[in-house]
């Protein structure tokens, strides 16, 4: 049976930073986007986790896991959605907006090297800076969908890499600032959220050209099941500068 180690093309003596090589150039090779394998990517991407999680002790941070949850979350139960009607645009000058046939999408903020042990309320276990993006959604669709912004947005770095999204605060998904939520969210016909996602971890020296969240159909009885709907938000100099900001007041 292929080990994890095998499927990265690496020996299990291979230190991190070369097995986070072997994984982004595989994903670059093997992404179903640039014509690759979905299985083999997969494969890769499950190969990746794997390693990391037999590397990294308890309530240390993964790029494919989560930081340990104490239970000492300080909030209880929020409803995820609001009446977007309830929600005034305070940054619109600053904001890219792409409308489409399901949602409208509004990345209100590009911010980068932001020290996540500040960015939630509560205790985080591991102290550690990412790209952080955050979007404002609402449902334009007659239909209930479903918002995934972990897993359906992907980073686009002038490295040419393709990176993705990071569960690295799930246990703090509703420990965020105001309504904002990291966690996945069923969102009926004209509601609404503010969603934050977080990368997984970049390259210092790597410039984020393009982020994109990928929607797909919301059913099965719709007319082409297979249909995905694609918001891309190209990330020229003048808009990344004006995006890199926080789209709340931080305390």
């Amino acid at each position: 049976m292929e080990s994890h180690y095998e499927a990265l093309g690496l020996t299990p003596d291979a230190d991190e930073r070369t097995v986070r090589q072997a994984y982004r150039a595989l994903l670059k090779d093997h992404h179903p986007d640039h014509g690759g394998s979905r299985e083999q990517f997969l494969r890769i991407k499950e190969a990746y986790e794997q390693i990391l999680d037999e590397r990294v002790p308890d309530n240390c941070e993964t790029d494919g896991g989560a930081i340990a949850d104490d239970g000492s979350n300080s909030h209880g139960p929020r409803r995820p959605t609001y009446d977007p009607a309830d929600r005034s645009n305070r940054n619109g000058d600053h904001e890219l907006t792409v409308d489409g046939e399901y949602l409208s999408v509004t990345l209100s903020g590009l911010v980068h090297d932001v020290d996540l042990d500040a960015l939630v309320d509560g205790p985080v276990t591991a102290a550690t800076r990412r790209t952080v993006a955050f979007f404002r959604v609402r449902n334009t669709s007659e239909q209930i969908l479903s918002w995934q912004g972990k897993t359906n947005t992907n980073f686009i770095g002038d490295d040419g890499f393709l990176y993705e999204g990071s569960s690295i605060v799930a246990p703090h998904a509703t420990d965020l600032p105001e309504r904002w939520i990291g966690s996945d969210a069923e969102l009926e016909p004209e509601r609404a959220l503010d969603g934050v996602v977080i990368a997984q971890e970049i390259p210092d020296d790597v410039t984020v050209e393009q982020v994109i969240y990928t929607q797909h159909a919301p059913d099965v009885d719709a007319p082409n099941p297979a249909a995905t709907e694609r918001y891309l938000f190209e990330l020229k100099p003048l808009i990344r500068e004006r995006l890199d900001r926080f789209p709340f007041e931080r305390s």
